[in-house]
């Protein structure tokens, strides 16, 4: 291993790229792609593309190794791009950071795909990479023309290009996402598959291995070779090898081998959260998933064919809870429940993914025909995600960080003692154990001191997680103000604020979403909003507009900014808008509301021309409520600032949401001009030095309380008596 990372690194050094990478001008490459390419549509309407590929050689000079580089364009990849393929690319290189999984990064500018690399189009591997691409192509083109189709070239191949948005964030918030990426039991149903038809045929044992392993090969030819598919692959022959832990004695030694192996080939996939949480799910399946099963059969006589994948994702969701801290706030409870419904279906539709992508090119009707029931386990799996967001409590409060994840491994280490002492597998000094006993026993028979430990270590469990789950969180609710005014929420680097009249509660406003659904659901709950009157999206950008999807089932209405030069001809926006049937207005200089004690007006942007880009189309508002004026200044800049300034100079403010979350392209006689006595700043953690200090200590010298999310959390603003302004901060939650 030591070895690999050495080689590893002296190819990340090699001169020639660090040169190229230092310069910062283009240079010519020829690389092999690695990867199927993926796309995403932009909300600026672009298409950007990016794929995996290992560099051979820079300005016509070979390099000592392939290093491995992600290559970015502005534009949809080819289809000819398919895994083994070479390229002749042009573009400004970077180093890219190494738990990146790639040593390079290039801005591609130009590309060909045929003329230097002739020799390589006819090759075997490319041969292989066209017509694996061929067969997703014609899997994804079939899943289009059904309905309710989106996810089966997930489930089959990690597809996800027909997800639309509002899907995505379903199952994002939901926790099913890994089901339409390729993962260990992905793998391991492929495998059990063919060793099956091979059993089937009378193939001996041997032979059935043999034909295992090709499907198996076969199987990561179509879903594309890089780091995470090779990891479930590998993950794969653990659970089949240790029979999925039915065969104790080969269990860990497997999963050790498999770890082993996985780190020599690439020692860097050690710090990725996805190698992570596929060993950990893996220990927890080879250990545990036996034990559950035998459980469920006889306890709630599931049959075996349930019972397996719902033991399966139990316990894998119990050994990835604390590592899950470490990426996103929260338990997610609705999470668990979605996996454990969702569980049946994930594999029916990934075995029928795969017989749709066998049999489409050998007739297209039937073909089409399996994608159609391959549509059932899909709504499935939605219906499941839809259905784990409808509990009160689906994501349970718990600290995030190495804290809250050593905190829970810790509850979860104490849960499964009072398993091992409860079962009677746990001695004490002299052979003594507890009987093995039910719920329905209140005092087990043994002996005392193990009777001692088992009541000692489920109380400090029960203690512990009722305090953080239960006191904690409510103690926060009860404290929460009841008549604010105004709320910034804490969406990290991003801005969601929240409006109304305390004498009108139910009527709130939303102003942008920022781009983290967790995020913005928690704030949404922390203070009681379930319904919106009004989404103001003050413009495009991702930090405003990223967890849209979030929301709109919360509303009928939706108002968004100008369209830029850019945007004339197709707007991501509008479509993602017109997709979810809800009412959209564009806002203007002038127009504006007196609604449910809010009045509101939109004073920006400059409405003579078109806004050269995002920002300078901001909609910027001026909004009276509960007695006190506050100026909302979206991502404006210093120019528009200036011409809100000539626009309207006598305006002032008792709040301003400080613009652009703190940047330096601030106009500070603006600010000077509105003197607000209270300064919101949205800010999380970035690499732009957000926020400004020269704007901060101005607004402080002029008297203004800067309150900052990324330091208090979400912030609350009410109005005490004789019109003095208070602020309640709901700290950190991360």
């Amino acid at each position: 291993m030591t070895m690999q990372i050495a080689l590893t690194e002296h190819a990340r050094e090699d001169p020639v790229l660090v040169s190229a990478a230092e310069s910062g001008g283009e240079i010519s490459a020829l690389v092999s792609i690695s990867d199927y390419p993926s796309a995403s549509v932009q909300l600026d309407g672009r298409v950007r593309g990016w794929v995996r590929a290992e560099v051979k050689q820079v300005n016509g000079t070979h390099l000592y190794r392939p290093v491995k580089l992600m290559l970015w364009l502005n534009e949809m990849a080819p289809q000819l791009w398919a895994p083994g393929a070479e390229v002749s690319v042009t573009g400004a290189i970077a180093r890219s950071p190494p738990e990146g999984g790639t040593a390079y990064e290039m801005s591609v500018s130009t590309f060909d795909t045929g003329t230097k690399s002739k020799h390589n189009q006819s090759s075997l591997s490319n041969q292989i990479g066209r017509g694996a691409a061929a067969l997703r192509n014609g899997l994804r083109d079939a899943s289009a023309r059904q309905p309710d189709a989106a996810l089966v070239p997930g489930f089959a191949v990690g597809d996800t290009s027909l997800v639309s948005d509002e899907l995505e964030a379903l199952m994002l918030e939901s926790s099913l996402t890994h089901l339409t990426a390729v993962s260990g039991s992905n793998c391991a149903l492929v495998v059990s598959a063919f060793v099956g038809v091979a059993a089937w045929l009378g193939a001996g044992r041997r032979t059935r291995r043999v034909i295992a392993g090709a499907g198996l090969a076969l199987f990561v030819i179509l879903v594309g070779p890089d780091a995470s598919v090779q990891r479930a692959a590998v993950m794969a022959t653990v659970l089949l090898v240790s029979d999925f832990g039915g065969k104790k004695g080969r269990s860990l030694p497997s999963l050790g081998l498999a770890v082993l192996v996985l780190l020599v080939h690439d020692p860097w996939q050690s710090i990725q959260p996805g190698f992570v949480l596929s060993v950990a799910a893996t220990t927890g399946i080879v250990l545990w998933s036996p034990s559950v099963e035998q459980w469920l059969r006889t306890t709630t006589k599931l049959p075996k064919i349930l019972a397996i994948p719902v033991a399966v994702a139990c316990v894998a969701q119990f050994f990835c809870a604390p590592f899950l801290l470490l990426l996103q706030p929260g338990i997610s409870l609705g999470g668990v429940l979605a996996n454990v419904v969702a569980a049946p279906a994930a594999p029916l539709g990934t075995a029928l993914g795969m017989v749709a992508l066998v049999l489409l090119p050998l007739h297209s009707g039937i073909g089409a025909l399996v994608v159609g029931v391959a549509t059932w386990p899909a709504r499935w799996v939605q219906a499941a995600g839809e259905l784990s967001l409808m509990l009160p409590l689906h994501r349970l409060h718990w600290p995030s960080g190495w804290g809250g994840a050593l905190l829970l491994a810790a509850v979860e280490a104490l849960l499964f003692t009072s398993i091992l002492l409860r079962s009677g597998r746990v001695t004490n000094g002299i052979g003594e154990r507890l009987e093995s006993f039910g719920p329905w026993r209140r005092v087990p028979s043994g002996p005392l001191s193990l009777r001692v430990a088992l009541q000692v270590v489920s109380a400090t469990a029960a203690g512990v997680l009722i305090a953080i789950v239960a006191i904690v969180p409510v103690s926060v609710r009860l404290g929460v103000p009841d008549d604010w005014f105004m709320v910034t929420c804490d969406v990290g680097q991003g801005d969601a604020i929240l409006l109304r009249d305390p004498q009108v509660a139910s009527s709130v406003m939303l102003i942008d979403t920022g781009d983290d659904p967790e995020r913005l659901n928690s704030c949404l709950e922390l203070f009681g909003v379930n319904n919106l009157a009004h989404v103001i999206l003050t413009h495009d950008d991702r930090d405003h507009v990223g967890a849209l999807s979030t929301v709109l089932r919360r509303t009928e209405q939706v108002i968004i900014a100008p369209s830029t030069r850019d945007q004339e001809e197709f707007r991501p926006l509008e479509a993602q808008l017109k997709m979810a049937d809800v009412q959209v207005q564009t806002g203007a200089v002038g127009t504006g509301a007196l609604d449910a004690g809010l009045q509101w007006e939109f004073i920006g942007p400059n409405p003579n021309g078109v806004p050269e880009d995002t920002n300078a189309a901001s909609l910027v508002l001026s909004v009276s409520v509960a007695g006190t004026r506050v100026v909302l200044l979206a991502d404006t800049g210093e120019d528009e600032q200036q011409w809100l300034s000539t626009e309207y100079p006598e305006l002032q403010a008792d709040v301003v949401k400080v613009a652009h979350h703190g940047s330096k392209d601030q106009s500070l006689d603006w600010y000077e001009q509105l003197d607000p006595t209270v300064a919101l700043i949205s800010v999380g953690e970035n690499r732009y030095g957000h926020p400004n200090g020269a704007l901060i200590e101005t607004l402080e010298l002029d008297g203004a309380a800067v309150l900052r999310t990324d330091e208090l959390g979400s912030i609350a603003l009410r109005v005490e008596e004789g019109a003095r302004i208070e602020a309640w901060t709901a700290g950190r939650q991360d």
